[in-house]
């Protein structure tokens, strides 16, 4: 009998604990949605595709360059004549244009794959996707990006790489 008891009490400690450890995580996202709310959306549907912390950094790193000014505060609706989104897609993607959050993010999912396996010898000889996925460095994963999927100009690698340990460091560290 004492035995069945410890366990008892054992297993109603963790299941406390674990309640615990519940809340506070959602207390934590709940304080950085209300903070960047466009930049938590994305980082979450990056997570739950199973991207790792690096490569969300990465390409949350260009997304900062491209309509952040530089930080977490996403402007996904932003446009300019010729180009749209979070990722500032050119009108040639008029799918994507004027489309909001959630349609982006699935976008960015379903056109990433053939960017990278297409274009990931921008980056290095031989990258791909499977690549990208793989990566452990939150700067080149930012670098990779900027070159694969954004074939954007190379004065902006630095500061993306930047504002990829920024991101990292937001939701990460």
């Amino acid at each position: 009998g004492n035995e069945w008891w410890n366990s008892q009490m054992a297993i109603e400690v963790y299941h406390a604990r674990y309640e615990e450890l519940r809340i506070a995580e959602e207390n934590k996202w709940a304080k950085k949605n209300a903070e960047y709310p466009a930049a938590t959306y994305i980082w979450r549907y990056m997570k739950d595709l199973g991207w790792n912390d690096y490569v969300c950094a990465g390409i949350m790193g260009n997304l900062m360059a491209e309509v952040g000014g530089q930080t977490l505060n996403i402007q996904y609706t932003l446009y300019g004549k010729n180009y749209y989104g979070m990722c500032q897609w050119s009108k040639g993607y008029s799918k994507i244009w004027g489309a909001g959050l959630s349609e982006q993010c699935d976008f960015l999912r379903d056109t990433i794959k053939y960017e990278f396996d297409t274009y990931g010898s921008k980056y290095q000889k031989g990258f791909n996707f499977n690549s990208f996925l793989n990566m452990t460095d939150a700067q080149q994963a930012a670098l990779a990006f900027a070159k694969s999927y954004e074939r954007c100009g190379s004065g902006s690698y630095g500061m993306r790489q930047k504002n990829a340990v920024k991101a990292y460091n937001y939701f990460v560290g």
